[in-house]
């Protein structure tokens, strides 16, 4: 059984576990030792940073700007690849002993990219500057823990919500989803807010894993993976009963269909008044706020068997391969802390795992209450992950997608699904 949890501590995963070569902490503190924390030398250095989102641009280079303040002989040079390539491209150029000096990290990603040796051991570090992780939430520090050891440090959260458009809202004389929502009620209303004359739809049911069909497993007590990360949740009956309710959502016309997904980017369908009701995450906010302005609200998502998601969160990692460990250390102290984050939570970006911040994110679009999505993660298990989560989430993908394009049924999909993660499964056991 899924544990609840407050917000700040989040539910906390079970450290991932594997045995790094002999050398790696040896390493590591040869590179503490080579450098005096928070000073630099003074002969011109170039870092190269890298993120996937497009958004964080102008808050990386006001908190860049925060950091040559102590380090003005240091230049820091973004690049900013779309997600789609962002993992191949990372991967690649690490294991050719080149890559960004840091980088964005996520959950998923994290193990492979650890167990290849390609990050760097940052506990020395910690230690040696005595960094206060208690600021972030438990559950993500030690989502990026390996061997017991901190590789990344967070940034931000992903709470999720239901966004909605009060404009279709008010013209269907409907009430805003509120807390007492659930799942018969969502698709009850949706149906109401549905015009096919207009090609309006009363929701987007996200061909997508982490706001799609993940929460809907999370709320109707199904499982991706087992808690000890051995076994898949996916061919069990409550997961199931998740993704026929979406797929009859789309099957009704209610929701844009999985192809009509494929053409157009469910998030645009929604910012572009085409949906009443989307479930997105904190990181959609910034987006949406631009594109629908006063007409944008959002509420907890509703209610299956229980309430609640999968709580997943980002942070920042050093390459094993930096000329420069020390001065990558102390970008990587003023992007993830009060400062940095201060300024991703002004800026609206996203939700900041620096607790303190929380506050400035919520207000931060005056516009939009975004209370849900800090209430929210008072009812949130722990992302789903094991050693080789790309590749089993590429199964999960391709079948659930055939499953929504009709291709086969939900239960057929499900099952092949599970067979693949589960022969997944075993052999990161035998590694």
């Amino acid at each position: 059984m899924r544990r609840k949890t407050g917000w700040k501590a989040i539910v906390p995963l079970t450290a991932l576990t594997a045995v790094i070569a002999a050398g790696c902490s040896q390493e590591a503190e040869s590179k503490v030792q080579s450098g005096k924390a928070g000073a630099s030398s003074q002969a011109p250095i170039t870092l190269n940073l890298a993120v996937w989102d497009e958004k964080l641009k102008d808050t990386l280079n006001q908190t860049i700007e925060i950091y040559k303040k102590t380090h003005s002989n240091v230049n820091v040079q973004i690049t900013i690849t779309p997600n789609k390539d962002y993992w191949t491209k990372m991967q690649t150029s690490l294991v050719g002993g080149a890559g960004p000096d840091i980088l964005m990290m996520n959950g998923p990603n994290f193990y492979k990219f650890a167990a290849l040796g390609l990050l760097t051991d940052l506990q020395p570090y910690i230690e040696k500057d005595k960094l206060d992780t208690a600021v972030f939430p438990e559950g993500i520090t030690e989502l990026y823990k390996y061997n017991k050891h901190s590789y990344g440090i967070p940034y931000y959260l992903g709470s999720l919500g239901l966004f909605y458009n009060k404009e279709l809202f008010d013209q269907a004389k409907i009430p805003y989803p509120d807390e007492t929502w659930d799942w018969e009620k969502l698709k009850a209303n949706a149906a109401k807010l549905t015009d096919k004359e207009k090609k309006t739809y009363g929701y987007i049911a996200v061909n997508a894993d982490q706001v799609g069909y993940y929460p809907l497993i999370y709320q109707a007590g199904g499982s991706v993976v087992s808690e000890d990360r051995t076994k898949s949740g996916l061919d069990l009956p409550e997961t199931r009963k998740a993704l026929e309710f979406m797929k009859s959502l789309m099957d009704e016309g209610i929701s844009p269909s999985a192809q009509q997904q494929l053409d157009t980017e469910a998030l645009q369908i929604f910012g572009s008044g085409k949906a009443a009701m989307y479930p997105g995450g904190s990181f959609d906010a910034y987006n949406l706020n631009r594109m629908l302005g006063g007409k944008l609200g959002v509420a907890p998502l509703p209610k299956g068997a229980k309430q609640g998601f999968y709580v997943h969160g980002s942070s920042w990692v050093i390459n094993n391969k930096t000329k420069h460990p020390q001065e990558t250390w102390d970008l990587l102290k003023v992007l993830a802390g009060k400062e940095g984050s201060g300024l991703l939570a002004k800026n609206g970006i996203n939700f900041p795992a620096y607790t303190e911040n929380v506050d400035l994110w919520a207000k931060s679009i005056p516009a939009l209450d975004m209370n849900a999505f800090v209430s929210s993660l008072n009812h949130t298990a722990p992302y789903p992950v094991s050693k080789n989560t790309a590749e089993w989430q590429k199964a999960l993908t391709e079948e659930v997608t055939g499953a929504f394009l009709g291709k086969k049924s939900v239960q057929e999909a499900l099952q092949a699904a599970a067979q693949k993660m589960n022969g997944i499964l075993a052999n990161e056991q035998n590694q």
